[in-house]
């Protein structure tokens, strides 16, 4: 019996045992991942197989690399705040307690004195804050690489909506008004893309106008206009052509989300100086591109 004890015992206390689960699983997802050819098929056709699915992935990871940056460069001040709101909360917990009940650990903690910011000399620059923002500006930059073409894949959908909205109504088609906002927003397309596209080839001097600095910030300063037009129509739509019995859906409310999360990113973007930090920026970025991003690397199979 006694041996028997000890032999539970040694099992329990025994380094090996979740190691060797750990290794088992570890090796079990390797073998559906990186070993597996169809891991690897599955990202070149649903991924990398267009330019919507690549540009959709970088979104994400453009904004992402943005706010994880800023977090990084501002680390010291979110610290400090959260040091002076916990010094605040003590102080709330202090005035009630007016030191009835506390014993000498708790009464100095309450005691303790106001938080001071941390010295200039403390603060130390953070390398990976610095790769991650050249990694954000990269990403942004093969992202309108990656739509250069875009103005064409739009163009047939832009002749159809046209047709569609100039043909007579049809016994249970869509309504000539909602015909013709289709229209407009494929019209919007296409005109963002070209004007996006403009600001891209003055930016690395692809072509000469004289003074590419103002007419790339033009350009792209037009461009912010036409994608607001677009997301204003768009969440409008979204609100006019849905029931509002219908508005408690959750696949709905994540639409309009991601539209009017843009919004702040159209004003920053159309303003010469911006209004947003790299913060709010990454956060509004990143939000809109969330869903997206966790629904295409979600229909990957490894099965």
């Amino acid at each position: 019996m006694a041996i028997k004890t000890q032999m539970q015992a040694s099992l329990k206390v025994s380094p090996y045992i979740l190691p060797v689960n750990v290794l088992l699983q570890l090796i079990h997802l390797l073998k559906k991942s990186i070993f597996s050819r169809k891991f690897y098929q599955e990202i070149n056709d649903k991924v990398l197989a267009k330019s919507s699915t690549v540009d959709q992935n970088l979104y994400f990871l453009c904004y992402f690399s943005l706010l994880v940056s800023s977090v990084l460069n501002n680390r010291y001040n979110i610290l400090d705040f959260l040091r002076k709101q916990q010094w605040r909360m003590l102080q709330l917990v202090k005035s009630g307690a007016n030191g009835v009940g506390l014993d000498t650990s708790s009464a100095k903690l309450l005691n303790q004195p106001q938080p001071q910011p941390t010295p200039a000399s403390e603060r130390k620059e953070s390398k990976l804050a610095f790769h991650l923002k050249k990694i954000n500006s990269y990403l942004a930059d093969v992202r309108i690489f990656n739509r250069l073409t875009d103005t064409i894949k739009y163009m047939p959908w832009l002749i159809d909506e046209f047709h569609g909205w100039r043909s007579a109504q049809t016994a249970g088609g869509p309504p000539k008004l909602d015909r013709f906002v289709n229209f407009v927003q494929a019209l919007n397309c296409v005109v963002l893309e070209a004007f996006e596209n403009i600001g891209w080839l003055t930016d690395h001097d692809w072509i000469g106008t004289g003074d590419n600095a103002y007419w790339c910030i033009e350009t792209y300063i037009w461009c912010c206009y036409v994608w607001g037009a677009y997301l204003v129509i768009e969440i409008v739509e979204i609100l006019r052509r849905t029931p509002v019995s219908k508005w408690g859906d959750k696949s709905w409310q994540i639409n309009l989300f991601k539209n009017v999360i843009q919004l702040p990113l159209v004003l920053h973007w159309s303003l010469r100086n911006g209004c947003l930090t790299p913060f709010w920026v990454g956060v509004c970025g990143c939000g809109a591109s969330w869903w997206n991003f966790r629904d295409m690397w979600r229909s990957i199979d490894l099965s």
